[in-house]
């Protein structure tokens, strides 16, 4: 079947929604098929929409409609529509950016009249699919997620008529078939107008069929009909166009007028219980319980009335025929400037204020764990990346897992979180790390493959650790960076574990290296211990060594120790896993010297425990907290341990402390001590892989010997014992910080890697 090049009509309908309209136009700048007209539809609005629009004047086509009635609305646009096509979505949505594309590919088969795709809500709070292959009945029943078209394909339910149905927020149809059955029935204020149409279409003999791909990316922003993410609402236009298209269309699908009056009482019945439900919550007053619970009354009648009447509200068949005949062209939206226009939030319409030469990329980032979740450092690393290249205009797409399907916006990027699965690799399953890991690699390529069909990601940066893109590098569908920070191999070396689930787990890692088609170690003692660990040769040319960045404090929150009037007690922070790795027991065999030295000093140790993975619990039959309390009974009131904190509550921590310890005896790189540095803090490390490239010794801090709690302790001390070093190390950091290590100027380096990377691909 050969691909004509359609003409869409893109058609939004907004009232008093600003904001949410900003950011729509400004996502179809990046449409990747250009052959679209726009036109929107405002009601009787109150915002400054209208200065909106007016930003794109000659580029889009403004109507007015008088009313606040989405149907009417709809078919205002519909009778200005000149393309082939007409696309619908809401003003508070942005779509995919194959969205026109993979509809234009839909509809080269001519028998096709309407279709849609996948809805995602993205907003952080409640992230879920709203639509995947949605089907409906002649009583207003719906389920609007499915796996699959043989899934629920004969619903349980009254309705003997199913037909597939789209959101309205994603929906297009062929501009003729759409003209023929008169459009949108004007009755439907607000809702059931998308079944409606739809079911229109299929009695008419014409085909719908709702899709998984075209995606639409949906922030729901509150309307005149009710406020979003609250029970308040007139849901009783829910009701009355329920009442009103049970009776229109039940009859027609050969269901009983028992059916009918059922179905219509059972859903006025449910509605009156769950008012009832957010009465007991407080979530409404009794006023507003009794206003509602009358109102349910009213759109009962008034759906049964006019239902009974079965007048519907169309367009005139004249009018139709005159649109249905004409042949103006459209007028397109995009301009030459289009493809420059950086990245847009969805969410609140911001676009980035940096702006750079080049054409901004689709970047796509793999984290198993990813904030606001999770915060540990490679999740923590990958989230200041896709912060710092949405500063940088660049459209980020995240990978990263969670109990269930879903995409949300948070912090510049699109968050795609994926459920554990164990479906693939059986015969890994006696290598539980194994088999885990590969799962979830295979689970990422297959998001992977989603986002090049709908969103065009031109590039995969995945890190070492964990292995979450090595299906993606292996398939090889697109480019793949590899992050490289401490191997598994490295740790299992350093805890002994010699098994042969870790032996594996290692050479998947080498192999993940070998595919990458360029490798970035955050310093040169991660790549030096990755050759050493792997005897791999790894060309200069596929190699860039790029350090990592953080969000540079505001100026205001930075707390430098004073020069003057230094304070009583002295706080020392640790902040890490409660493991050897991190130096753990050092920093406890310091402290009698410490203490001993500097009597004012305390100590606040931030972390989780890992005693139970990193052996010590085993040895010692106790956790790192209890160990100490039993060993330096004495030490007691000097030592606070707080456990995994939240991120908030950690950056007070280091506002509040004098200096920052973390004697790892080995990191690849340690965003810790940036941390630390963020807030004028002079930092001590250990001279072990990356750490002495971050702390420049002696004048942003201080380095002990790895394993040595006396070198730690005199480093410690020495400190201490000198507040102008204090207060001099400190401001020696914050400078290097805003100097080198910003989450802006890491994006950039990244980007300047990605740009080479994708040339190179493509050309191979």
């Amino acid at each position: 079947m050969s691909t004509v090049n359609h003409t869409f009509s893109i058609i939004v309908n907004t009232i008093d929604r600003a904001k949410s309209l900003t950011a729509l136009l400004r996502a179809l700048e990046h449409q990747s098929y250009a052959h679209f007209e726009l036109i929107v539809v405002v009601g009787p609005t109150k915002d400054n929409t209208l200065e909106v629009l007016a930003e794109y004047d000659g580029r889009l086509q403004t109507l007015r409609c008088p009313t606040a009635n989405l149907s009417q609305s709809r078919n205002i646009g519909l009778l200005a529509a000149r393309g082939d096509i007409v696309a619908y979505i809401d003003d508070d949505a942005v779509p995919s950016r194959h969205w026109l594309a993979q509809l234009n590919r839909l509809f080269a088969d001519p028998n096709l009249a309407g279709t849609g795709g996948k809805v995602y809500r993205i907003t952080p709070d409640m992230p879920v699919i709203q639509h995947r292959i949605g089907i409906a009945s002649g009583l207003a029943e719906q389920i609007d997620v499915r796996a699959s078209w043989v899934d629920a394909i004969v619903p349980d339910g009254n309705g003997y008529q199913w037909h597939g149905r789209m959101m309205g927020t994603n929906m297009a149809y062929r501009r003729r078939d759409l003209l023929e059955v008169g459009g949108f029935d004007e009755f439907y204020q607000w809702v059931y107008d998308d079944n409606d149409i739809a079911l229109r279409l299929v009695n008419a003999g014409k085909i719908v069929h709702p899709v998984t791909e075209t995606v639409v990316y949906h922030a729901p922003a509150s309307s005149r009909n009710r406020q979003v993410s609250t029970a308040v609402g007139n849901w009783w236009i829910q009701t009355k166009a329920a009442f009103y298209f049970n009776i229109k269309n039940g009859p027609k699908g050969g269901n009983s007028w028992q059916d009918i009056a059922l179905r219509g009482l059972h859903l006025w019945h449910g509605h009156l219980l769950w008012y009832g439900d957010i009465l007991r919550q407080r979530k409404i007053s009794l006023w507003q319980y009794g206003k509602m619970s009358l109102q349910e009354l009213r759109g009962v009648l008034s759906g049964t009335w006019h239902g009974l009447r079965r007048r519907s509200r169309d367009i005139p068949a004249a009018a139709a025929q005159t649109m249905i005949n004409s042949t103006d062209p459209i007028r397109p939206f995009q301009n030459e400037q289009s493809a420059a226009q950086p990245t847009v939030d969805p969410i609140s319409g911001r676009q980035p204020t940096i702006t750079m030469p080049d054409p901004p990329l689709r970047i796509c980032l793999m984290s198993m764990a990813y904030p606001p979740h999770q915060y540990e450092g490679v999740g923590r690393l990958t989230n200041l990346m896709a912060r710092g290249l949405f500063e940088l205009g660049h459209t980020v797409h995240v990978i990263t897992r969670g109990p269930e399907e879903a995409t949300s916006f948070y912090d510049g990027a699109y968050v795609h979180r994926i459920p554990r699965t164990q479906q693939r690799y059986s015969h890994y399953r006696l290598y539980p790390r194994l088999h885990n890991l590969l799962n979830h690699s295979h689970a990422v390529y297959d998001k992977v493959q989603q986002l090049i069909l709908n969103d065009g990601i031109q590039v995969a940066d995945t890190p070492l650790w964990q292995m979450d893109g090595l299906v993606t590098a292996v398939a090889n569908p697109l480019p793949t960076l590899v992050r490289l920070v401490t191997a598994a191999k490295q740790i299992d070396d350093l805890q002994h574990e010699l098994g042969t689930d870790a032996r594996l787990l290692g050479e998947m890692e080498r192999t993940l290296i070998q595919k990458a088609t360029h490798i970035a170690p955050n310093t040169q003692a991660t790549l030096k211990n990755v050759r050493r660990v792997y005897d791999i040769p790894l060309p200069d040319e596929r190699q860039t060594i790029v350090p990592y960045g953080i969000v540079p404090a505001a100026d205001e929150d930075v707390r430098p120790f004073p020069r003057q009037n230094p304070p009583d007690t002295l706080t020392v922070l640790y902040v890490g896993r409660l493991e050897k790795r991190k130096g753990i027991r050092d920093l406890f065999a310091a402290m009698p010297q410490i203490v001993q030295r500097v009597p004012n000093v305390r100590f606040i140790i931030v972390g989780g425990d890992n005693s139970h993975q990193d052996g010590f619990q085993k040895q010692t039959g106790m956790n790192y907290a209890a160990y100490f309390a039993r060993r330096h009974p004495d030490l007691a009131d000097r030592v606070q341990f707080m456990g995994a904190v939240s991120d908030e509550e950690l950056h007070r921590q280091y506002q509040a402390c004098d200096l920052f310890v973390a004697p790892s005896l080995y990191e690849s790189f340690g965003l810790i001590y940036l941390e630390a540095m963020n807030y004028a803090k002079p930092v001590i490390g250990c001279r072990a892989g990356g750490i002495p490239e971050v702390i420049d010794e002696g004048v942003t801090g201080l380095l002990a010997e790895p394993g040595a709690p006396d070198s730690l302790a005199d480093a410690i001390i020495s400190l201490l014992q000198s507040p102008a070093k204090l207060h001099e190390m400190g401001m020696a950091g914050r400078e290097q910080l805003l100097a080198k290590f910003t989450h802006i100027q890491m994006a950039q380096r990244f980007v300047n890697v990605y740009r080479p990377m994708i040339a190179r691909w493509k050309s191979d």
